[in-house]
């Protein structure tokens, strides 16, 4: 059988249960001791009090002095037993134990029983016993009586039956139950309210629901890239990632519960908290570095209970940007085209300052005729501005780094290229022709080539990069789409991580094949129609 779990409701009512009956066993152990022993001095004070009343009242001395008659006695031992609640037997005797009162009036003349009056006879004790008498046992109080001269004339008993003593004692026994009884019902009442309120605030969460959230929370917080870091009301920390205590470059290993301002001077999360006004989207100087900040207030009602800030670096902004839109991708292209451009000017100035004009002309015509050819070439196929100014400054590129880069002459790009954004195609190319071109410059071949063809059709548009360069290894073929994976120095790893992200999102495909030490072919295949 499998272990049964109790929900946090029902583990809060059980242990408050058990701890209010337990408390309530033993304070019942304690009082029902207490209460049965104050009710048995109680009956023993009350028939004391009476005896002792009794034993001095002149009815009961003139009559066991002058040997008066035994009604008098008799009448005034009755009215007695008649005002008293807790005693029910009065018995007067003379020194001889012969009874001049008794509650029956058959046992008067009769010599007193239960063998418990020695001691008052003997010694005139005062004192507490319980015997058998007549009546049946009792709880009896003697106490003698003396004359005017202070000689024992007899005695006095009062006393109360043992079963009138039970019965008192069971009452008060049933009082402390039935005032545990409400008192538990009470607390188990209040239990039911206390676990539910519980269970409210926890928002109706198991502790162990409340524990994976932490966990996934905490996973979550580590994993994001921005900075975060919120106050509570009073302006002190209550939460920070690590991407923050990275950019904040806190020392400092705990700062959970420190003030803000202490830690962080110009982050204005305290005006934030102060004017309920979220701000987003803000510059800030932090530590010679340019970041970005939101700062929101979190609200519980109406009241503003704290802030949470969200910050990163502007320049790892601003290159994700680029890289995702494709811009990067052209500046870079342009910049080639420029440097190109202003080489091939200081050629032709040179020339002409040492006096070769028909050299400057030749050179100036060959390069117009070989630009031109590019051009053609490349206007010819691709329709699409933007991607055809990509490819034309790869050229350059290529051309300054010493790489051969042909295009295939069945490319073909039109303008109608279905929901393919420009953009996209830039960065994937961009990326695709940048890295081929890493691959060969890192390799020691002579010839060193990089390959592009672009084929559209009604379907799909198929992209393929193909180098010369230094390959990649099998091992690591499965990672190289992977976020932050690189094998370059000073890279980030992110260019074919977005590329790859960018054909999986129009439910596109790429393939990679490579012989290390040898060559690298990217194949691409994107659907122009909705994804399915």
């Amino acid at each position: 059988m499998g272990k049964i779990r109790l929900n946090l409701q029902t583990k809060i009512m059980m242990l408050t249960f058990i701890i209010i009956f337990v408390s309530i066993a033993i304070t019942i152990s304690f009082t029902t001791q207490w209460v049965i022993g104050n009710v048995q001095k109680e009956i023993e004070t009350s028939i004391m009090n009476v005896a002792q009343i009794i034993a001095t009242t002149p009815v009961v001395v003139n009559s066991l002095s002058n040997k008066a008659k035994d009604d008098v006695l008799q009448n005034f031992v009755e009215r007695i037993l008649e005002n008293t609640s807790k005693v029910e037997i009065i018995v007067v005797a003379d020194m001889k134990g012969i009874r001049h009162a008794h509650p029956n009036r058959d046992r008067i003349g009769k010599r007193f029983v239960g063998g418990d009056d020695h001691n008052v006879l003997k010694n005139g004790d005062t004192y507490i016993s319980e015997a058998t008498g007549t009546l049946g046992r009792a709880i009896r109080a003697f106490v003698p009586v003396y004359d005017q001269k202070g000689d024992q004339v007899g005695f006095v008993m009062a006393g109360t039956l043992t079963q009138t003593v039970q019965h008192v004692k069971k009452q008060s026994m049933v009082i402390v139950f039935f005032s545990s009884l409400v008192g538990l019902s009470i607390g188990t009442a209040g239990a039911f309210l206390l676990s539910r309120n519980i269970k409210k605030k926890l928002l109706g969460l198991e502790p162990e629901e409340i524990l994976k959230l932490y966990i996934e929370k905490k996973g979550m917080l580590d994993a994001i890239h921005e900075g975060i870091i919120a106050i509570d009301e009073h302006s002190n920390i209550t939460l920070v990632n690590d991407s923050a205590i990275k950019l904040l470059q806190i020392k400092e290993e705990n700062i959970m519960g420190r003030n803000i301002l202490d830690i962080f001077p110009t982050s204005r999360l305290p005006e934030v908290l102060e004017t309920g006004i979220a701000e987003y989207d803000r510059e800030q100087a932090l530590n010679d570095t340019i970041i970005i900040t939101n700062r929101i207030p979190i609200v519980d009602g109406d009241k503003f209970v704290g802030v949470i800030a969200t910050f990163r670096d502007k320049t790892m902004v601003t290159k994700l940007a680029e890289e995702v839109t494709g811009i990067k991708q052209i500046v870079d292209a342009l910049r080639a085209n420029t440097h190109e451009f202003m080489n091939k000017m200081h050629v032709i100035l040179g020339l002409i300052q040492v006096g070769e004009l028909e050299e400057a002309k030749r050179y100036i015509i060959s390069e117009t005729e070989r630009q031109q050819q590019i051009i053609s070439l490349v206007m010819n196929k691709i329709k699409d501005p933007t991607v055809a100014g990509l490819i034309l400054g790869k050229f350059s590129r290529a051309k300054e780094l010493g790489i051969g880069m042909k295009i295939d002459l069945e490319s073909t790009l039109e303008k109608k290229m279905g929901r393919i954004h420009s953009s996209t195609l830039v960065m994937i190319i961009g990326n695709l022709l940048e890295n081929a071109m890493d691959a060969v410059k890192q390799s020691d071949k002579v010839e060193k080539m990089v390959k592009l063809k672009l084929k559209e059709s009604e379907e799909q548009i198929v992209i393929e990069v193909k180098d010369n360069g230094i390959g990649i290894r099998k091992e690591d073929l499965s990672f190289i789409f992977n976020r932050g994976f690189t094998t370059k120095e000073s890279s980030r790893g992110v260019g074919l991580a977005l590329v790859k992200e960018a054909i999986d999102s129009l439910g596109g495909q790429i393939e990679v094949s490579s012989i290390y030490g040898q060559e690298t072919k990217f194949k691409v295949n994107i659907p122009k129609g909705e994804r399915n």
